[in-house]
């Protein structure tokens, strides 16, 4: 179920932060964010946000909370659990173009990645400097850092 649609002002600042190509409202586009991997349950956002950086995300945060809507975060989607659905409309924030690994700190065993990188990126980073990014879920080649930690 979808709740009313949101203010056509309230898009254009949403895209006024992440560009044109990164606001997806048209109910058809809508579809392919309406459940995970579980597909049993369905529900669609009232629109879906893609951020390329942390300060596109904390500002499309703010402008959320300012106007109460509510935000529902999603990494690749591929979870089992429906924890990604959003229950009453709202928008949806999703991670898949904050995908980069950024550092791997050999020395002190640690990488620094965005939340949508995908795990088998992390453990292919890892492999020449003799580390193993260690969860291994089936969906590793989908499945995202995000989605792990959350």
């Amino acid at each position: 179920m979808i709740t009313a649609a949101l203010d056509e002002n309230l898009l254009q600042r949403l895209r006024g932060i992440v560009g044109d190509d990164g606001v997806i409202s048209h109910p058809h586009e809508l579809l392919v964010y309406e459940c995970d991997a579980y597909t049993i349950e369905k529900n669609l956002p009232n629109a879906v946000v893609l951020p390329r950086t942390t300060e596109e995300t904390v500002k499309v945060v703010k402008l959320c909370a300012k106007h109460g809507l509510p935000i529902i975060p999603r990494g690749a989607g591929t979870s089992l659990s429906g924890a990604v659905l959003a229950v009453e409309g709202g928008v949806m924030i999703t991670m898949s173009r904050m995908n980069r690994v950024l550092k791997i700190d050999a020395r002190n065993r640690r990488a620094l990645v965005e939340a949508g990188c995908v795990n088998a990126w992390v453990t292919k980073a890892a492999q020449p400097h003799g580390l193993l990014y260690a969860p291994d879920p089936s969906s590793q080649s989908a499945c995202t850092i995000g989605g792990n930690v959350a």
